[in-house]
């Protein structure tokens, strides 16, 4: 990457947000300053009290640090602070678990911004081979969102992107902004660019290594909490849904051939095919406020 010199303004801005990353840190941000690219760039870290030695991770690189109080937290107000914070005239976000997957990542993933009818660019997921935990069966299968409430905002608002991985135009930033949501906000910020008539593009040349493993609580917590913040965003999950999935075949068959194949290992993904209807439908009609998970 062509080193930024004080005064000068990067032509991309990189924020990832941080809390007790661990030691992937170190391997995503290596990856980051390998960048193969003309262009230069910042990096970014919004830290909201870790205490296991991230900083003194990020303070092995050319990141700059700032803090967010963890007591305020809300992802919408941290993503609309790093855009805010940022000098670049485009700016990615990454999540902390993320790590780009090859030299050319940065590339190809600002390249469909070229299109000024493009408002964002989100890259893709792939399971990550050198992760010490696998990949959750149901994530890995496809089957992580069957459930209807998601079906319906993808046939209204499109594919649904993730700040895990995505560069976004400043000026569009500056037009559209991130609202408060203590959860879901990218999916909040692509309605936005739904309603200003500006597209989102998804290049499978720009991957991240990335994947979740889930104890039971974890899951619960997580299908909560996006049932709460989809009917925040109008788009409810309610009790017929919850019974029309609840009796829908198809992921039980899915979950027979899991069974077959011996590879589900944990009671997460024993019960997912019941568990995530009954979470989504706790969080969209009884919640009120975000669980950590």
């Amino acid at each position: 990457m062509p080193l930024i010199q004080a005064g000068e303004t990067p032509d991309v801005s990189i924020g990832i947000p941080t809390r007790n990353a661990g030691p992937l840190l170190r391997r995503l941000l290596e990856r980051v300053f390998a960048q193969e690219t003309e262009k230069r760039f910042e990096v970014m870290a919004f830290d909201s009290g870790s205490t296991d030695g991230t900083l003194e991770i990020l303070a092995e690189f050319p990141v700059r640090v700032i803090l967010v109080p963890q007591q305020t937290f809300d992802w919408g107000c941290l993503r609309d602070q790093l855009h805010a914070e940022a000098a670049g005239a485009i700016v990615v976000s990454l999540s902390q678990d993320a790590v780009p997957a090859h030299e050319h990542w940065l590339e190809h993933l600002l390249r469909p911004l070229e299109d000024p009818a493009v408002g964002a660019s989100c890259g893709s997921s792939i399971p990550d081979p050198d992760r010490d935990f696998p990949q959750f069966q149901w994530e890995k299968n496809g089957y992580y969102y069957f459930t209807r409430e998601i079906k319906r905002f993808v046939a209204r608002f499109g594919k649904g992107m993730s700040f895990a991985n995505t560069a976004v135009p400043k000026p569009v930033w500056e037009r559209l902004r991130v609202d408060p949501q203590a959860t879901g906000e990218d999916f909040g910020f692509q309605i936005k660019l739904y309603w200003a008539d500006l597209k989102i593009a998804f290049p499978q040349d720009a991957p991240v290594l990335h994947h979740h493993y889930y104890t039971l609580k974890g899951v619960f917590r997580r299908c909560r909490n996006e049932g709460l913040a989809l009917r925040q965003m109008g788009v409810p999950y309610t009790a017929k849904d919850l019974v029309l999935d609840l009796l829908s075949p198809a992921k039980y068959v899915q979950w027979l051939r899991e069974v077959r194949r011996r590879s589900l290992r944990n009671a997460a993904e024993w019960l997912y095919p019941v568990l995530r209807p009954i979470a989504v439908y706790a969080g969209s009609r009884f919640a009120r406020e975000m669980k950590w998970y």
